[in-house]
This record gives C-alpha cells, sequence and structure tokens, in this order.
C-alpha cells in the first residue's frame, strides 16, 4: 500500500485520514488537492485515524491495508467493531 493509493481511497469514500507514527501525524483529507510532501516511509505508520462524516475510529495498518486494496469494505471493518462505537 502507498500514500497515493491511500489519497484515492479517501476520496473515493470521502474519508479524512491520519497516518499516526511516531512523533508524527500526517493528515491526508479528501478534500485536498494532492499529498502533503516529504512523506515518510510507509512502515513508520503505526496505526490510522479515520473520520468519515460524523463516524470515526482508529485503525490498524494492516485493516486499513484491506480496506485499500478492496479485500475489506468500510462496513465490514465497521462490524468488527465492538457496539457503541
Amino acid at each position: 500500500m502507498t500514500f497515493a493509493e491511500v489519497f484515492a481511497w479517501c476520496k473515493k469514500n470521502r474519508a479524512n485520514l491520519r497516518a499516526i507514527g511516531r512523533h508524527m501525524a500526517i493528515p491526508i483529507s479528501h478534500q485536498d488537492a494532492r499529498l502533503p510532501a516529504d512523506l515518510p516511509p510507509m512502515e513508520k505508520v503505526m496505526h490510522w485515524d479515520l473520520e468519515i462524516g460524523d463516524w470515526s475510529h482508529y485503525t490498524s495498518g494492516s485493516d486499513m491495508e484491506r480496506m485499500v486494496s478492496g479485500k475489506m469494505t468500510l462496513d465490514e471493518f465497521k462490524s468488527t467493531l465492538r457496539r457503541g462505537q
């Protein structure tokens, strides 16, 4: 998975993300014209904070990769969460 693929997924799903890593938080929004400059290697991302509309949750790198690749839908991801989230 690349930042460009994540950005395309954000556009498609009208999502906002923050890539979280040690001493970093990189915002990526579906409203952005382009990705931020000077992105770190994808391996530096520890997890993602996902926001779509009024819903938000964190996701692991592996779950984010499954969603971006189409192996898991957003609804399938939501169904794995505990009730009330």
